[in-house]
């Protein structure tokens, strides 16, 4: 398995009384980086020992070394049996790191650990399942699993699916789940990677040779380390699921569970999250959905005003406004998506509230409002940091305005400089956003004015210019 991040075990292997006292513990220490950092395995793999004996629980790095060499040595085993004996010194290596270091990611390296033996066959697919299972089940925390992680729940249920061990509804829920976890984590990393490239546009305005501190460099290219991760596997659940998820295929599983559900808010949020992420608003099982959750919410906090329902949903906008706004978008009622959407920004809160944004920004983009498009678009991207698609969106409304902004020819084309502008702002602060971004910045640099009419307007390389329409905004002369 590609190593991502540290892991953690539990075993006889490794447990000894702690005798060492702390210029041991800095001895072993100082040599296992060094043979770590020559790739020494083979010596480092005895010394690690010892170091774990003599000082189980004073250095967090010996479990980190020792990652790297249990690692190396199932790599290059002699044999199955000896690759097997290491995996699980492995697997004890990680159990210890839990028990002996309480860093509130326990579920984390669980999941390590279940995905180790998954990979190393020390446990069967069934077994990995089940343990898989039991701990997706008992955290709520998104940042409690790695990708390989969440990918090897979903994909072990899928061959259990194959191998006709587990049914198709079973599969869907570990869908849906691991779905959850990966969009969760590519929104909190967005955010992460959002708020810093947002931070270095802010300071290279006003000073271009400015940067961010090492440590902040390293942080957001943790967060789009880890961003890209989730990306990938999501869009490899996307691909191969995409024809059995459609609303068809699934609402028939939510109707089926309703009767027995009806009554666990739990089940009707999840439920309604599950049908929102694959945008089935107009389909009846969501309308019940929202009904029944009003009317359980409302017995289970009689006292509360009804505003304060769609607040209550999990993070989700169950029951609220937004479900009717996007009914009526997906029917082509733009203006009465407006007015829903605009209630719901009152009842969401949080990075919810970029969602919002964006889907009443796309409401007045489709009724030819641009500047009230390119308006929420930026509410959108201000709520919800480190997303692409409002500047895409921003971005293709001032290449649509272009005759419409300036006097002058030079001053209608340099909109498209703009445009330009807000694509590469896009991919600055969204990898997702890319691809669309560098053919559309080629399309609009090549519509900007030419050297010729830079020329005849006076305006030479570096210069600023101001656009006045969709709100104003100012580009630099290319």
């Amino acid at each position: 398995m590609k190593k991502i991040i540290p892991l953690l075990f539990v075993a006889s292997a490794f447990i000894a009384p702690n005798f060492g006292n702390a210029q041991n513990c800095d001895s072993y220490e100082i040599s296992l980086n060094k043979l770590v950092q020559t790739k020494d395995y083979d010596a480092a793999y005895p010394k690690l020992k010892e170091a774990l004996a003599a000082c189980p629980s004073e250095k967090i790095n010996f479990y980190i070394f020792g990652e790297t060499i249990l690692e190396n040595k199932v790599a290059n085993a002699a044999n199955e049996v000896e690759k097997k004996k290491y995996a699980n010194e492995l697997v004890t290596l990680i159990d210890n790191r839990i028990k002996n270091f309480k860093d509130g990611k326990e579920a984390f390296w669980k999941g390590e650990a279940i995905t180790y033996e998954l990979n190393y066959g020390l446990v069967d697919k069934m077994g990995a399942y089940k343990k898989f299972k039991e701990l997706f089940s008992s955290s709520e925390d998104v940042q409690k699993f790695s990708s390989p992680a969440v990918y090897a729940y979903f994909s072990t249920s899928l061959q259990l699916l194959n191998e006709e061990k587990l049914g198709f509804e079973e599969v869907l829920k570990v869908y849906f789940q691991t779905k959850k976890i990966a969009e969760d984590n590519i929104e909190m990393r967005s955010v992460e990677y959002g708020t810093l490239a947002e931070k270095l546009d802010s300071i290279q305005k006003t000073n271009p040779k400015k940067d961010l501190t090492p440590a902040e460099k390293q942080m957001m290219a943790n967060a789009q380390t880890n961003k890209d991760a989730f990306v990938n596997i999501h869009d490899s659940m996307e691909s191969i699921l995409e024809q059995y998820t459609t609303c068809d295929n699934i609402a028939p599983m939510f109707d089926n569970g309703f009767e027995a559900n009806k009554d666990s808010i739990e089940w009707l949020t999840s439920s309604y999250q599950a049908l929102a992420s694959k945008d089935c608003y107009d389909n009846p099982i969501m309308e019940r959905i929202e009904e029944q959750y009003n009317i359980v919410w409302k017995k289970q906090n009689p006292q509360a005003e009804q505003t304060q329902v769609a607040s209550r949903g999990g993070g989700g906008t169950v029951g609220s406004p937004y479900g009717s706004g996007a009914r009526k978008y997906k029917a082509g009622n733009y203006s009465g998506a407006i007015e829903d959407f605009k209630k719901a920004m009152y009842e969401v809160t949080g990075t919810t509230r970029g969602d919002v944004a964006y889907y009443i920004a796309l409401s007045y983009q489709k009724t030819g409002s641009l500047s009230n498009a390119v308006s929420w678009a930026k509410r959108a991207a201000n709520y919800k940091p480190g997303w692409g698609a409002p500047y895409q969106l921003i971005a293709s409304a001032f290449g649509a305005s272009a005759n419409a902004c300036g006097n002058s020819q030079f001053e209608k084309l340099s909109t498209y400089w703009v445009a330009a502008d807000y694509a590469n702002k896009a991919a600055a602060v969204d990898s997702r956003s890319a691809s669309w971004a560098k053919s559309a910045v080629r399309s609009y640099e090549g519509t900007a004015p030419n050297q010729e009419l830079i020329f005849q307007a006076g305006k030479k390389k570096g210069d600023r210019v101001s656009i006045s329409c969709l709100g104003g905004a100012t580009t630099t002369v290319r």
